[in-house]
């Protein structure tokens, strides 16, 4: 699947998409109340009213004179459904190829993540869901087979390398977590 933008103010390169929206503000947006401009739930079943009742009915000339729903019933024989057996999430992950420095890490979206280290030095490809937090270990796929994952990594982030002798000096260290509420003593107590 590719997303491909057309130039602004060029409509014949998305003339169905523009023809639709064209439709809809002709038949839909002149013609709604003001009661159902209220709430964004009664805008909603108002454009599905709108689209099942009138948008799906009426022919198109594109279509050679059929309704889209006539033209749904004819295409629909050929329509194939993924095996149940398929992830589906794991099809529409984001991909970005890395090479895999010294110290094994790989550097995704301003965030260093470990991966294993015989991956020294190769490209790798992870896979990844944007709208996973951070912690989240990412695919690693290395010459098309998987390799493990890529784990966001605390150790390595910490380190500075000084690049004419190539010893390591420690960063600053960690913060220190802030004191918990609990105390152990306070459970004594109560027995």
């Amino acid at each position: 699947m590719a997303l491909i933008h057309a130039r602004a103010f060029q409509p014949a390169g998305k003339g169905k998409i523009e023809r639709f929206f064209r439709t809809l503000r002709a038949g839909w947006l002149a013609h709604i109340g003001a009661g159902e401009r209220e709430t964004l739930e009664t805008l909603n079943r108002s454009l599905w009213a709108w689209i099942e009742g009138e948008y799906h009915q009426t022919p198109h000339r594109g279509l050679e004179g059929r309704t889209p729903l006539e033209q749904w019933v004819l295409a629909s024989g050929a329509l194939r459904y993924p095996d149940a057996t398929l992830d589906l999430d794991d099809l529409f992950l984001f991909e970005a190829r890395r090479r895999v420095y010294k110290d094994r890490t790989v550097s995704l979206n301003g965030r260093v993540y470990e991966v294993d280290t015989l991956l020294v030095g190769q490209k790798v490809t992870l896979r990844y869901d944007p709208e996973a937090p951070p912690s989240r270990p990412l695919d690693v796929v290395h010459d098309g087979k998987p390799a493990g994952k890529a784990t966001h990594a605390y150790a390595n982030t910490a380190v500075r390398r000084t690049h004419n002798t190539k010893q390591i000096e420690p960063g600053d260290p960690a913060p220190e977590p802030p004191p918990s509420p609990l105390a152990m003593r306070k459970f004594r107590e109560k027995d």
